[in-house]
């Protein structure tokens, strides 16, 4: 396995793109990617094409805008298979993207790619329906298409062009491939934990028979005046079932006075287990260090050839100026500094830990790592 890495930026491609053909293009990146993507169409006519809009590219140890990063990845002994289809209503994402996972299924399935639009899906039952689908199977990461903080419109890229509609499912097939996942926030919990006790959807009314909104504003003291932008620094920590360990990092994403509610940017169903969660700047860049860590695996057999790596719009916004820095430490963690490329999201997916249960994440770093067996 190997990959040629490209960014395009103000109309040049550097380096100048290889002759030889690759078996997956991914693209990142904003209007430079949609300005891009008919040259790659050109240029590999019969090669799976996936990618995505962003809240910024990750390439060369650091955070990237205005430019669309590349990457051609080449196999040796593994087969890419692209399903994809258009969701125009987003009360059919988990059933649509479950008749996607099905098609996808296949007995040397080793790892399975998710590309969403980040507005007009509902992401978070479409990796439910897919992990259902394929469970016990759980080697599932990607992400969810970005749109800086504008939250206007999202895209996915693709052989055909470009969607704001759509699910893309990459699936990685044959025996030689080997994949690793990590997945860590950097998020401390505080104060006491308390049972969803009425929600619809993402909007949350009341924990433990009170009202949410006011109990998170009474937590957040002086932080309180400054919502919804605030509740980036303190996200909801939810664990779905009695017996989950571990707990998925929810961000505020509004709120609803007159209706006395917390949007949150995911699902948050009555009986799930909440507690907030806070974060320093250093425990945050710590996190995408652990992230890393996991998933560099076993890496005195063999070291990673590639990591895909997706983080959170939300982290972006917290660590500012100096995102660069998580980054830089997933480039020092990583085994003999691999090859990189992601981007900031709108929601991270990966198995929880690492290892757990796939699920949709916020304000998280996901890594996965590839490389194929000599």
């Amino acid at each position: 396995m190997r990959v040629s890495q490209h960014i395009w930026r103000d109309g040049v491609m550097e380096p100048a793109l290889p002759g030889d053909t690759p078996q997956l293009v991914l693209l990142f990146g904003n209007q430079a990617a949609r300005d891009v993507l008919p040259e790659l169409q050109q240029r590999f006519p019969d090669t799976p094409l996936a990618g995505c809009s962003t809240s910024g590219q990750i390439a060369k140890r650091g955070v990237c805008d205005g430019v669309a990063t590349i990457t051609l990845m080449y196999f040796s002994d593994t087969r890419i298979q692209m399903f994809s289809s258009e969701i125009h209503d987003a009360r059919d994402s988990r059933t649509q993207a479950s008749e996607l996972a099905r098609q996808a299924q296949q007995a040397d399935l080793q790892h399975l790619m998710i590309l969403a639009d980040g507005l007009s899906i509902d992401a978070q039952a479409a990796v439910q329906g897919i992990s259902q689908t394929l469970a016990p199977f759980n080697n599932i990461s990607g992400g969810v298409a970005g749109d800086n903080e504008r939250y206007q419109q999202t895209f996915t890229y693709h052989q055909q062009g470009i969607s704001s509609k759509r699910i893309i499912l990459i699936g990685f097939y044959g025996d030689k491939l080997q994949v690793n996942y990590g997945c860590y926030g950097g998020w401390k919990a505080f104060g006491p934990m308390r049972y969803v006790t009425r929600s619809e959807g993402n909007r949350l009314y009341e924990l433990d028979g009170q009202s949410a909104l006011a109990l998170y504003e009474q937590y957040l003291g002086e932080h309180a005046k400054n919502l919804p932008a605030s509740g980036q620094r303190f996200p909801l920590g939810v664990r779905y079932h009695e017996q989950d360990t571990d707990q998925v990092v929810c961000t505020v994403f509004g709120i609803d006075r007159d209706d006395d509610c917390l949007i949150f940017a995911l699902n948050i169903p009555e009986g799930a287990i909440t507690q907030l969660m806070h974060a320093s700047i250093d425990s945050l860049i710590d996190g995408a260090q652990v992230a890393s860590e996991q998933a560099c695996g076993d890496c005195n057999s063999q070291c990673p050839e590639f990591a895909l790596l997706v983080s959170c719009i939300g982290r972006r916004s917290v660590l500012q100026q100096i995102a660069d820095e998580e980054i830089e430490v997933l480039s020092e963690t990583l085994c003999s500094d691999i090859p990189h490329s992601g981007f900031y999201s709108y929601g991270e997916i990966a198995p929880i830990m690492g290892t757990g249960p796939c699920s949709l994440h916020n304000q998280t770093m996901t890594v996965t790592t590839f490389s194929e067996l000599k």
